[in-house]
C-alpha cells in the first residue's frame, strides 16, 4: 500500500475524480498539489478544498521531483483518448505513479513508469518480513537515541566536574 502521509501528492486533472481523491488525501494528512489544463477548473477546486495547492500546467514535468505520488485523474490514456503528456524522466525513483483509467489496464503513463523502473529490476529484493520489523527497529533507534543523549549529558557533567578539580603540582 501507499501511505498518503509519506509525501506530497500531485494530482493531474480537476474533475470530480480529482475532487474526491484530493479530499481523501487532504483528510489523510497528505500535502496535495493539483495541475490541470483548465486552470479555471483547478482554481474552483482549490477554492472548495482548503489546503490544495495549484501548480501551472506547464510546471507538471518539473513538479514530479518534489512529489512522492502522482495520480492521473483525467481521461488521458483511456482507450480512444491521447496519452497523458507527462515526462517521467525527471521523476524520483521512489515516485508512486497511479492512474484511475481502467481501460486499458496498463495506460501509456503506467507503461512509462514501468519502463523507468526497469533499470532497478536487478536490485536485490528486500528480505522477507522487513516491513513488519520496521516498527520495532524504529523503537530501538528511539531508545538508543535517548540513551545516547543521556550518556552525552552525563559525560558533560563529568567533564565539568573534572574542570573544577584543582591539581597540586
Amino acid at each position: 500500500g501507499v501511505d498518503p502521509a509519506a509525501g506530497p501528492a500531485l494530482l493531474i486533472g480537476a474533475g470530480g475524480a480529482a475532487r474526491a481523491i484530493a479530499s481523501a488525501l487532504l483528510e489523510a494528512g497528505c500535502a496535495v498539489s493539483l495541475t490541470a489544463r483548465r486552470e479555471e477548473a483547478a482554481a474552483r477546486l482549490a477554492a472548495a478544498l482548503p489546503g490544495l495547492a495549484i501548480l501551472p500546467w506547464a510546471a507538471r514535468h518539473r513538479a514530479l521531483a518534489d512529489h512522492a505520488l502522482v495520480i492521473n485523474t483525467t481521461q488521458a490514456g483511456m482507450s480512444g483518448n491521447p496519452p497523458l503528456d507527462l515526462d517521467l524522466a525527471g521523476a524520483p525513483a521512489a515516485l508512486v505513479v497511479a492512474d484511475i483509467v481502467y481501460v486499458p489496464l496498463e495506460t501509456p503513463l503506467l507503461r512509462a513508469a514501468r519502463a523507468a523502473l526497469e533499470p532497478l529490476a536487478d536490485l536485490p529484493a528486500a528480505p522477507a518480513g522487513w516491513a513488519e520489523a520496521l516498527p520495532g527497529l524504529r523503537d530501538e533507534v528511539i531508545a538508543l537515541a535517548a540513551r545516547d543523549e543521556a550518556t552525552a549529558r552525563e559525560m558533560g557533567e563529568i567533564s565539568s566536574a573534572l574542570d573544577v578539580i584543582v591539581v597540586d603540582e
